[in-house]
């Protein structure tokens, strides 16, 4: 896709998030990022609580291009480590979409990716992706009260 229709793809992506009242932040992309950024922080409870999801469009190879989709559910998880990492096992063979993760033993994650043709239209792939982040945001809503607790947990409470 041109960078024209990336620009495109995160306009219109960005204003389906501020049409809901939803705060979104682009950022370009620096020289460890793999595409710019478009960041947006999704409600998953009643109580307000938020995930941090980041969209990167990157060209990957000549004939495909990526939608990278990352949400951080728990930036620092607690002293459920050791739980938390045994739970996420059952925790993805029921995951619809992508895989959820801990990074660098701190942070929980879901994470999906998107193969696509390089030829994809910018307004039916922001129409797509929000498809998509709504459904991840929903599995990560079924994750996240449980996954705040087992992560506040001391071990051996389980």
């Amino acid at each position: 896709m041109t960078t024209e229709g990336v620009n495109l793809f995160q306009t219109d992506l960005e204003a389906r998030f501020t049409q809901l009242g939803l705060e979104s932040a682009h950022t370009e992309a620096g020289p460890d990022a793999i595409g710019d950024i478009l960041r947006v922080l999704i409600p998953v409870t009643d109580e307000g609580d938020l995930i941090l999801t980041e969209i990167v469009f990157t060209p990957w190879a000549d004939d495909c291009d990526l939608l990278h989709l990352y949400s951080t559910l728990i930036a620092e998880i607690g002293p459920g480590y050791e739980t938390l990492k045994e739970q996420l096992i059952d925790w993805n063979l029921a995951c619809p979409l992508g895989a959820f993760g801990i990074f660098r033993e701190r942070q929980f994650y879901h994470k999906y990716d998107v193969p696509l043709p390089p030829d994809a239209d910018p307004k039916a792939l922001a129409e797509k992706a929000f498809k998509l982040i709504n459904l991840i945001a929903a599995a990560a809503a079924s994750r996240f009260p449980e996954a705040v607790q087992i992560s506040e947990m001391a071990p051996g409470q389980a």
